[in-house]
């Protein structure tokens, strides 16, 4: 009997959990509480870095289309978040390029700017990234500001002119000068689980600095620390992790600070040569990912991963608590875990490192891609995708897949509710395409056309240079392209029926489970029909006609939906198997 797929029942059925806390998903690393409550908060959707999502993006079996809002004016932006919810149900993708601030709305016809602000003046030296924290509160910054007298930094606070309303004007709250603190360009931000912002400068003349302001633009805190004459520490942004901790990387070292509410403090250098035979052009500076936390509570491995910008590119864990008993790898520093040849990362010039955008991760496994350039080079480009798996016994790397099918240009998102890692980019025909990658196997199982290439990557509307993909709660996904914001919108799926039964009538236990699953009925007289589990992706996995304790130890790790067919109707549930 073939079996129908409930992805869009299912999703109005947790619907009401999503709105009250969109921004957690079971199996995401700890919560910050200042971050606005949205699925994508901040460019790498948490403070972990890790560009993954329990909730489900599209799958080959959906109706979709591509709308695109192409009239903005400043340029491409890598950087675009979604708002928590206004009273109405509204909510504001907020799009930073480099010149402007944009609150865009999807109103469900096209996508409309609520209104815009000029922050940059200066179009070859634009921000790096933006904070979005609650109620309507967001940070953005110009790094070389006319505000100032000497080219420093302006950071400003912004919100709605009325909280209440999306399409209300921006604000400016308040605006904080680094030069009337001694400090230079600031490139780099983030906010902690205390709800302050941390910084961090670029390196003038051996030193660079650190700090942290509160949202009322107070400077709490600030550490000089030294560097040498032509260190790069400003080219990736922080991961900051719930202890206040925080991680950069330079061309020469991984730094963790730590930040105890008083006093913040250098608390270990792992040194690395990051550039090794690489790259050293215009966008080639050490590694070109942020780095990305794996790992936390109980006695997990607690590492910190980014790629080298090595000719051959590796991927490199350094240990954020070091294991009892290690002794560290000969001739590496003690903090150095392991490193692994990344197979589909090949240098394509001298000017950008073949991997250039921020991995993904979900548990222990991490999704990179190769890069092909900010600007496009015609239409032949190098493919590569791969995921790496950290095995906890062993505390070594290893290669779980590879794909050289296919680029995939932009920051990786991984969709546990789907199974499938996203992202966009462009075939030999010319053509832009947007990919989803089965997160298992490695294979292509959803390819969308966008369309052609315009020739002029800046106006090109698909044009991928790096940039975020955000999964909201109903399936679609926002990228920015050249001067556009790009929607994947979710219509339907041809497998999905809209029938429901009474939850109180049955009762399907433990979720999560690790592989006993008890279904009791608790409606006198109801008779089970049939009983089937389904992967996110619509493949059946289960079929059974009776309910009582259901053995799913041989299934793998991931999300399923259960169907139970009864002569009252039809119920559904979503259970997590660890």
């Amino acid at each position: 009997m073939k079996h129908i797929f409930f992805a869009t029942l299912l999703n109005l059925l947790f619907s009401n959990f999503m709105m009250a806390q969109t921004s957690f998903c079971a199996g995401d690393p700890p919560l910050n509480p200042w971050l606005a409550d949205s699925p994508w908060p901040v460019y790498h959707r948490n403070n972990y870095a890790q560009a993954s999502t329990c909730l489900m993006g599209p799958v080959a079996s959906d109706s979709l289309v591509i709308k695109s809002k192409t009239d903005i004016t400043g340029g491409t932006s890598p950087w675009v978040y979604l708002s928590e919810y206004y009273p109405n149900g509204d909510r504001v993708l907020y799009y930073s390029n480099a010149t402007f601030v944009y609150k865009l709305i999807d109103n469900g016809t096209s996508i409309v700017t609520a209104d815009s602000l000029r922050i940059d003046f200066d179009l070859l030296d634009f921000g790096w990234n933006f904070l979005l924290s609650k109620n309507k509160t967001w940070f953005t910054y110009d790094p070389k500001s006319p505000l100032s007298t000497n080219n420093t930094t302006a950071l400003f606070k912004l919100s709605d002119a009325d909280t209440m309303d999306a399409y209300s004007d921006i604000i400016v709250l308040d605006t904080l000068l680094f030069e009337n603190y001694g400090l230079g360009k600031v490139q780099t931000f983030g906010l902690n689980y205390n709800g302050q912002i941390v910084f961090n400068t670029e390196n003038e003349n051996g030193f660079a600095t650190v700090g942290i302001i509160d949202q009322n633009f107070n400077i709490i805190d600030t550490l000089h620390y030294a560097c040498s004459v032509d260190e790069i520490v400003h080219h990736n942004a922080m991961a900051i992790e719930e202890s206040n901790a925080f991680y950069i990387v330079t061309t020469e070292r991984m730094i963790r600070f730590d930040w105890n509410g008083t006093n913040l403090t250098r608390t270990w250098d792992a040194w690395y040569d990051f550039v090794g035979d690489g790259p050293t052009g215009s966008f080639a500076e050490g590694s070109g990912t942020t780095p990305t936390l794996v790992g936390w509570g109980g006695n997990e491995d607690k590492l910190v991963v980014v790629a080298d910008g090595h000719s051959n590119n590796n991927l490199v864990a350094f240990w954020r608590e070091l294991p009892i008993g290690w002794v560290g790898v000969p001739g590496m520093d003690i903090r150095f875990a392991d490193s692994i040849r990344l197979p589909l990362a090949i240098e394509i010039n001298n000017t950008f490192q073949s991997v250039e955008n921020s991995p993904c991760a979900f548990g222990y496994d991490i999704g990179v891609a190769q890069f092909n350039g900010f600007l496009g080079y015609g239409c032949t480009n190098t493919k590569g995708v791969q995921k790496i798996h950290w095995d906890t016994l062993s505390n070594q790397f290893s290669v779980a897949w590879q794909n050289n099918t296919i680029n995939m240009n932009g920051v990786l998102t991984y969709s546990q509710g789907s199974n499938l890692v996203y992202c966009s980019g462009k075939e030999n025909d010319c053509n832009y395409y947007y990919y989803g990658i089965d997160w298992t196997t490695g294979m292509v199982v959803f390819r969308k056309l966008l369309g052609p290439e315009s020739g002029n990557s800046n106006n090109d509307p698909f044009y991928d240079a790096g940039n975020n993909n955000i999964v909201d709660e109903n399936n679609n996904i926002y990228f920015a392209g050249g001067k556009s914001l790009i929607k994947i919108e979710f219509v339907s799926n041809p497998l999905t029926v809209n029938q429901g039964m009474r939850s109180d009538y049955l009762s399907i236990f433990p979720n999560p489970t690790e592989g006993t699953l008890n279904i009791e009925l608790t409606k006198q007289d109801m008779i089970i029909q049939e009983i089937s589990a389904y992967t996110m992706q619509g493949q059946q996995v289960l079929s059974i006609d009776k309910a009582g304790a259901i053995d799913i130890s041989h299934l793998p790790t991931g999300i399923y939906y259960f169907l139970i067919k009864t002569s009252e109707g039809i119920y559904s549930e979503k259970i997590s198997k660890h």
